[in-house]
C-alpha cells in the first residue's frame, strides 16, 4: 500500500501545478497581447532610432527607474485604494463574520493568481515600451521642430477666442485662489491617473476585449499624438513662450501672476525647463497636442 503524501508532497505538487498554470497563462498572453507589444516595439525601437540620429539628447530607458517609480509608486497608490474600498465594502454590504481572515483570503487570492500575474508581466512590458519611447521621442521635440509653431498657435488661439488669448475669457475665474488652487491640483493628480490606470488595465486577471481596446488605444494615443503629431507641430506653449521666442511675449502678464501663487504646477514647469537649459540637454518640453487631455478622456472612456 503505497504512503500517504504529506503535507510537503501537496506543497510542492501545488506549487507546480501553480507555476505550470502560470506559465501557461503568460504563453497563451503572448497571443492575446501580439498587437501591443508590436505597437510598443515600433515606438521603443523608433525612440531608440530617432534619438541615435538626430543628436539630441541621450536618455537611454532604464527598467530600475520603471519598476521603482512606476510600478511601486503605482502599486502602492492603487493596492491603497482598493484596500479602502474592500473594508468598506466590507463594512456596509458584506460584513463577513471574520473579517481579517475574509480580506488576508482576498488579498491572497488575487496577489497569486496566475492568470493576473501573466497579463500584468506583459502589461508592464507593454508600457515600459510605450513610454519608454515616447519619452525618447518626446527629448528631440526641439531639436527636430525647433517649438517653431508657437507664434502660430498663438494666433490661432486669437482666432478660436474672438481676437483675445484664453486667459483674457477667464481673468477672472482663473485669478481666483480656490479655483487655481482647484486647477492645479487637477494637474498635479494626472499623474497618479495615469500610473494607476494604467497599472489596474495591465494586471486584470482577465483578457477582456476592453482591456485589449485600453492598451492598443493608449498606445495610438502616445504614437500619433505624443510623438507624430507632437513633432510635427513642435511647440513647448505659453509657459516658455518667452525664454524661448522673446521677451516679454504675449502671456508674460499672466505668467507673472501665477509665480506670485505658489502652485505646485510652477516647480514641475522649472524642473522641465531646468532640463532643456542644462548641457547635454533633456527636454522633455512638448505643448500640443495636450497629451493630458488625451488620455485622460481614453482613461474616462475606459471607466
Amino acid at each position: 500500500m503505497a504512503p500517504e503524501s504529506t503535507t510537503h508532497d501537496v506543497a510542492i505538487n501545488n506549487g507546480f501545478t501553480d507555476f505550470t498554470t502560470f506559465w501557461q497563462a503568460l504563453l497563451k498572453g503572448l497571443r492575446h497581447h501580439a498587437v501591443p507589444h508590436a505597437l510598443g516595439l515600433i515606438i521603443i525601437l523608433s525612440g531608440f532610432a530617432v534619438m541615435h540620429w538626430s543628436g539630441g539628447s541621450k536618455m537611454t530607458p532604464s527598467v530600475e527607474k520603471f519598476v521603482s517609480k512606476y510600478l511601486v509608486f503605482a502599486a502602492t497608490y492603487v493596492l491603497t485604494f482598493v484596500l479602502i474600498a474592500k473594508m468598506v465594502r466590507m463594512v456596509l454590504w458584506e460584513k463577513p463574520d471574520a473579517p481579517l481572515q475574509h480580506l488576508v483570503t482576498w488579498v491572497s487570492s488575487n496577489l497569486t493568481d496566475p492568470s493576473r500575474i501573466a497579463n500584468g508581466i506583459h502589461g508592464s512590458v507593454f508600457i515600459f515600451m510605450v513610454m519608454s519611447g515616447f519619452t525618447m521621442w518626446k527629448n528631440q521635440v526641439s531639436v527636430l521642430g525647433g517649438f517653431a509653431w508657437d507664434p502660430a498657435f498663438v494666433d490661432l488661439e486669437r482666432l478660436l477666442h474672438f481676437g483675445v488669448l484664453p486667459q483674457d475669457w477667464l481673468s477672472t475665474l482663473a485669478t481666483t485662489p480656490w479655483t487655481l488652487k482647484l486647477i492645479d491640483q487637477a494637474y498635479v493628480f494626472w499623474l497618479p491617473v495615469l500610473f494607476g490606470s494604467t497599472l489596474i488595465a495591465s494586471w486584470q486577471s482577465e483578457q477582456s476585449d476592453l482591456r485589449w481596446r485600453f492598451l492598443v488605444a493608449f498606445a495610438l494615443t502616445w504614437g500619433i499624438g505624443g510623438i507624430a503629431t507632437a513633432n510635427l507641430f513642435s511647440s513647448a506653449g505659453p509657459v516658455y513662450y518667452a525664454g524661448l521666442h522673446g521677451a516679454p511675449g504675449p502671456y508674460a502678464a499672466y505668467m507673472a501672476y501665477l509665480q506670485t501663487t505658489g502652485i505646485e504646477a510652477l516647480f514641475l514647469q522649472q524642473t522641465l525647463w531646468d532640463a532643456h537649459s542644462a548641457t547635454p540637454s533633456f527636454s522633455s518640453i512638448s505643448a500640443f497636442p495636450s497629451m493630458h487631455v488625451a488620455i485622460t478622456t481614453l482613461v474616462f472612456l475606459a471607466c
